[in-house]
Order: C-alpha cells, then structure tokens, then sequence
C-alpha cells in the first residue's frame, strides 16, 4: 500500500536568503547583519534584513506589473495550497506552448504548476546573474491562461519578460519564483506556499514546501 499523505516527508522548495545573494541587478542587495549581539555585550542577537520584495523564493502580486493590481495581501492564498505538479521542461531556452500541449495534454482547470528546467540543473543561485535562463514565453503564458491554470512556480528569479508576467497575473494566476526544485523530481505533489503579509507590496519573499502524493 502506497504511503499516505500524512506519512510522506514534505520537500523545502525554498532559496536560502543570503548576505550578497544572487539578485535582479536593478534591484536592491541582499544584506543581513547583526545590530545587536550577545557577543558585543548586549542581551540579545538582533539580525537586520535590507532585500527587494523579490528576492529569492518569492510570489509575485498583480501590482508588480499591473498598475492597478492587487498586492500581496490580497493574493488568495487557496492558489498556493494544494495539489500541484513539477513538470521537467526539455527546452533549453523557453517554456512552449508546444510543450506543454505534448506535456499536459488533459490538463483540467485550476492546476498548479511548478517547471524544473535547466535553471536548476546549473544550480542558479550558485551563479553570477544571467539573462540567459529558461523563460516562459507568452505563447506559452496565453496556453496556461486559456487552460485556467491557478499557479506557476518557476526555478529562477523571473518567470519571464513583461509580457508573460502581464498575461499571467492579468489572468489572476499567481507567479511563484525562485524555487529550488532540486529536491523535487516530475510528479504530483501537495503544495504549501506562504508569502509574508506586506502591506501594499507587489511580491513577498515566501516559504515553499511539497510533498508526493
């Protein structure tokens, strides 16, 4: 007999947050340091964060591309949670429309879909930043959005150019980026994703965890 849901050990899909980590170039660096320290004399450790919204493992809001969009606090968080399914993208540069239709050819309505690409085959966040990083194409955006999927997560920073970031959170699909999907192979899963409740911000850092079903 299979293992239950409750007896299947949950997966972390989250990026580390670092001191000088990997981020967008025209976004704010990563520093975290002490302002207080046990070490110094005082009576406790007190760690200092200064990072973009969109740093590491993080959930877009409508806001971040669409002028009038809802933030992050008026993500429905139901989008987040539940079944969802890590599909390996063969294309080395683009998540297609073509693949996807050869991929999920019975997709119903409100899936949840994580893409492993070579982004985490080279290990992304080991790396300088590149421009050169599996994108998911509006074509392939325009698909997801015809298909009422619920959620996209991807394995880099973005999910793609404007257009594609436009598509999808127009369509109210929420974005998931900056996934570490190195422990998590193609195949059904139950996904758990919470971005922090920040008033008034197009994205929140988040934590992310999935386990086989």
């Amino acid at each position: 007999m299979p293992d239950s849901p409750a007896a299947t050990p949950w997966l972390d899909l989250t990026t580390p947050i670092t001191d000088q980590m990997l981020h967008w170039p025209d976004n704010a660096p990563v520093h975290i340091r002490l302002t207080r320290s046990m070490a110094w004399g005082d009576a406790a450790n007190v760690t200092e964060l200064s990072l973009s919204a969109h740093t590491a493992t993080h959930v877009d809001a409508p806001r971040h591309f669409l002028a009038d969009g809802a933030d992050v606090t008026q993500l429905d968080l139901q989008t987040l949670m539940g079944p969802a399914q890590v599909v390996r993208i063969e294309h080395p540069g683009f998540v297609t429309r073509e693949e996807l239709q050869r991929q999920l050819p019975d997709l119903p309505p409100g899936a949840r879909l994580l893409f492993r690409t070579r982004n985490t085959e080279r290990n992304w966040v080991a790396q300088p930043f590149t421009q050169d990083f599996v994108k998911v194409r509006a074509d392939a955006a325009e698909w997801l959005r015809d298909k009422q999927v619920v959620c996209v997560g991807v394995d880099y920073l973005s999910v793609g150019p404007a257009d594609t970031h436009r598509i999808l959170l127009g369509a109210g699909i929420t974005v998931i980026e900056g996934l570490n999907l190195a422990p998590a192979e193609p195949g059904h899963y139950e996904l758990l994703c919470l971005p922090l409740l920040i008033e008034g911000a197009d994205g929140a850092p988040a934590r992310c965890l999935a386990r086989r079903l």
